[in-house]
């Protein structure tokens, strides 16, 4: 069942009054035209009026005649009223008169009347004394005939002026009906409009206190609240968008969000707006927001909602939230994480260094032995070699010889001594337990001292030391028992690939940083695939086929030589093959 504060009866209740209302005006409209069209008299239509007028004319002729006899008119008086005669009958003959006096029955009479008129135009015409009588004989009865036809036509005009009256009346009654309808439909729609006015009223005071409510909402609110239109100007802007933003709503109403602040006009706000425009919610989290004066950002949650205006998209609602203490947590949180992964990484590359450590001490104890056969053929070999000699000497050998070979055989001892010592300070730096010891040395004093060790070694290859050139000196910042195990090595290697009957060639060279010596022997290049391979454990070339070795000298020479600060790599020449040895000079970088 419909209520009468239905919203659908509210509105069927005034239509149904404006319809009602327009369709009863315009029936009383035509009504009111009908009856001012049969109440107006047409000239052609007043039968009586021409009736007589044609009565008047006839006797008028009839009396022309007659004084025409008298000789008191003339014949053009005669003519005159027998024309006018001629021309009351004509209007009678045609039009709408033709069709009232065949309405009344006096057809046939008017086709008399014109064969009469024309029988008496000749008399008329050629009019002579004492025709006058015969004259008015002959008009008399046409006078006689537009009296009775003017009789039977005012009976006729009365019987029509009563039908009219009587329909008159009933139009009347009916416009005074519809009258009453109008009356009843502008006063339901006088009561709808008052109830709609009331109605309004009431509605208008609910909107103005939501409105104020909302205010009272939206001003009190800690979220910021902001709101634009289509065009992506502000139309709101609370107090707590204000301190958020550091700017009163004076500033931010009725202009464009980028001239408001640069934070709303970055491409994530830009677009949420965009979006928001087109009907869609967004969620934006701890954006950082700059304001004026201050170096650090507050960080804010943005949610965007489309306003709507029924199924009308008009605007935007932009909610900001300060989520500074949530970002400062969550950095916290972060710091701390990233603090604990630092530790767990330090600890675990500790353990790993420690793993390390563990595994290159294990391989160079698994590989000492190849090691001290490496390192120490050479003063071993120096030593029996001079003992040998003084043995085969005997008793020949003067006291001069003696001490030479006694020297070079303690030389070589000492020097044997020095390496072992030099391959435990190795395995207990690589284990971490010893670090390397620089001094100043002077390393053209431990070219020759291996240099001269090396020839006594084999004495069949001959080593020669190029002149240096003007280098401000030698003396290297480097641990010396390191740095001649380094040469030794280098030599040593230089001398077994080295092809018959060629010399080995070391020369001393630097610079005001660094000190290098070159070991150099006419051997093949070494390949290309072997040149970055040669420096690592175990490693040996392709040209070492056939030839004694461990692979562990140019690996050991290098990493003693990184442990000092200096390095030793494959230098490239023209000719033969050349091992550079790098050490920092001494007082390099001092002040």
């Amino acid at each position: 069942m419909t209520r009468l504060g239905d919203p659908v009866y509210r509105l069927l209740v005034p239509l149904a009054a404006v319809v009602v209302f327009a369709v009863l005006l315009t029936f009383s409209l035509i009504r009111m035209f009908e009856i001012e069209n049969a109440m107006r008299v047409e000239a052609e239509q007043n039968m009586l009026w021409v009736l007589h007028q044609s009565e008047v004319s006839a006797r008028r002729l009839s009396e022309t005649a007659a004084l025409a006899d008298l000789g008191a008119a003339g014949a053009d008086e005669l003519s005159l009223r027998f024309d006018i005669l001629v021309s009351r009958v004509a209007m009678l003959t045609d039009g709408p008169q033709l069709r009232f006096m065949q309405r009344i029955g006096y057809a046939e009479d008017l086709e008399w009347l014109t064969g009469t008129l024309d029988a008496l135009a000749p008399m008329v015409a050629g009019f002579r004394a004492g025709d006058g009588m015969r004259l008015h004989g002959a008009v008399e009865p046409i006078a006689r005939l537009f009296g009775r036809a003017a009789n039977a036509a005012m009976i006729a005009e009365w019987d029509d002026l009563g039908g009219r009256l009587e329909t008159y009346r009933e139009q009347l009654r009916q416009i005074i009906a519809f009258l009453i309808g109008i009356m009843a439909a502008g006063g339901i729609l006088a009561v709808t409009l008052a109830v709609a006015l009331r109605q309004s009223r009431q509605r208008n005071l609910m909107l103005r206190r939501a409105r104020d409510f909302s205010g009272m909402l939206i001003s009190s609110s800690g979220e910021g609240i902001l709101a634009v239109d289509g065009a992506g100007r502000c139309t709101l802007w609370n107090d707590a968008m204000a301190q958020l933003v550091g700017k009163p709503a004076e500033q931010a109403v009725g202009h464009a969000l980028s001239e408001v602040a640069g934070f709303f006009d970055t491409a994530t706000v830009r677009q949420s707006v965009q979006r928001g425009l087109a009907g869609e919610a967004t969620h934006l989290t701890l954006q950082p927001l700059f304001r004026p004066g201050h170096d650090a950002p507050r960080h804010v949650d943005l949610r965007f909602f489309p306003m709507l205006n029924e199924d009308e998209i008009v605007g935007v609602i932009l909610f900001v939230h300060d989520a500074s203490d949530r970002y400062a947590a969550r950095q916290k949180d972060m710091q701390d994480r990233d603090r604990l992964e630092e530790l767990v990484t330090e600890r675990t590359r500790d353990l790993d260094e420690a793993l390390q450590r563990e595994r290159s001490a294990a391989d160079l104890y698994r590989n000492f032995a190849a090691m001290v056969s490496h390192q120490f053929r050479t003063p071993l070999a120096v030593a029996d070699s001079a003992l040998q000699r003084l043995i085969r000497r005997g008793p020949r050998a003067d006291p001069d010889e003696v001490a030479d070979r006694a020297v070079r055989a303690r030389n070589a001892i000492a020097g044997l001594t020095r390496l072992v010592a030099s391959t435990l300070d190795t395995v207990r730096l690589d284990a971490g337990q010893l670090g390397a010891r620089r001094v100043r040395c002077d390393i053209g004093e431990i070219v020759h001292a291996v240099c001269a060790r090396q020839r006594d070694a084999a004495p069949e290859r001959e080593i020669r030391i190029e002149a240096a050139q003007a280098i401000g000196g030698t003396a290297a910042l480097c641990d010396p028992a390191h740095a001649e195990q380094i040469l030794e090595n280098l030599l040593s290697n230089a001398v077994k690939y080295a092809p018959a009957d060629t010399p080995v060639y070391v020369a001393l060279d630097g610079d005001t940083t660094h000190v290098w010596c070159d070991v150099r022997n006419s051997g093949p290049p070494v390949a290309e695939a072997d040149r970055e391979k040669i420096f690592e454990r175990n490693y040996r070339g392709a040209n070492s086929a056939g030839i004694a070795g461990t692979g562990i000298g140019l690996f050991m020479a290098r990493t003693l030589a990184r442990m000092q600060g200096g390095d030793v790599a494959l230098h490239p020449g023209a000719d033969g093959v050349t091992f550079r040895l790098t050490l920092p000079l001494w007082g390099a970088g001092r002040p």
